[in-house]
């Protein structure tokens, strides 16, 4: 199982966002969150909120758990990070240049 997970989803409201993003932070759920508004997935004039978090493995079914639990009603999609945390970012390396 990866180490850590992006996980993301769509929700309706910004005050709800805010407000599931908080709640997720005060649980410890995630590492961190982006709260970003995008076009509404059904409705052409409307948006919504796309909340993107970054969690661990062991934590992805407890934050599911806790999306679900206050009203999240558009899928959840997770990832695996496959990123080497502890390599050196591509732009740094020596063989770049």
């Amino acid at each position: 199982m990866a180490e850590f997970f992006e996980v993301r989803t769509l929700i309706e409201g910004h005050e709800a966002a805010a407000e599931l993003a908080h709640g997720i932070l005060l649980a410890g759920l995630a590492t961190s969150i982006d709260i970003a508004e995008v076009p509404h997935p059904s409705a052409a004039d409307a948006t919504t909120w796309q909340l993107t978090l970054v969690t661990t493995g062991q934590q992805v079914p407890a934050l599911e758990r806790h999306m679900r639990s206050i009203g999240a009603r558009h899928p959840i999609d997770r990832e695996p990070i496959a990123h080497d945390f502890n390599g050196y970012p591509d732009w740094l390396n020596d063989d770049n240049q």
